[in-house]
């Protein structure tokens, strides 16, 4: 397995790669592809895809660093292969390419057998749950606008106030920029 970065892919494989991210999360937790590839344009934004032996796409990774802050906005394993520890790789990949920098990502809240186990898979992973009420905005405008609760977590230790100030800055000024 390889990471390759987003921006570098063959065309079939920058094709899989919209199909997972499409599959993977509802309309109104993510970006439509041209607001997508907008937001994969900014400095600030990385999208790392992990591609198997015989050349396929096995996951997904889109996030934010800024500072000494990384944001994972998304994170997403193909179907067909999950149980083999590929989002394990990855969070543990992002990890030790970027020491020192406090890893935030959100989840829904813990609330059936499926966002249970994505909880306990995030804490077997080094993170905590943030006890502070959050609003993740809409990636949509206008009509389509979905404004959903989710829980952040964050590696290691939860967010001091500081740190979560930085967390809710970087969202507004960069991240949700590329709202459409």
């Amino acid at each position: 397995m390889q990471f390759v970065a987003f921006n570098d892919l063959s065309p079939a494989l920058r094709q899989a790669a919209w199909q997972l991210y499409e599959t993977s999360f509802p309309d109104y937790e993510r970006r439509s592809r041209p607001a997508q590839q907008a937001a994969l344009g900014d400095s600030l934004a990385h999208g790392d895809l992990l591609i198997d032996e015989e050349g396929r796409l096995a996951a997904l990774c889109f996030y934010w660093t800024r500072a000494d802050l990384l944001y994972v906005e998304f994170l997403a394993v193909d179907p067909a292969i999950r149980g083999r520890q590929l989002g394990s790789r990855i969070v543990n990949d992002l990890l030790a390419r970027y020491p020192g920098y406090t890893v935030v990502l959100e989840i829904e809240p813990p609330e059936d057998e499926l966002t249970c186990r994505r909880l306990r898979f995030y804490e077997r992973l080094g993170f905590r749950a943030n006890d502070f009420p959050y609003t993740h905005p809409s990636y949509r405008t206008g009509a389509a606008a979905h404004p959903h609760r989710l829980v952040v977590m964050s590696h290691g230790d939860v967010l001091t106030p500081d740190r979560r100030k930085e967390f809710l800055a970087l969202m507004r000024d960069v991240v949700l920029r590329y709202a459409d």
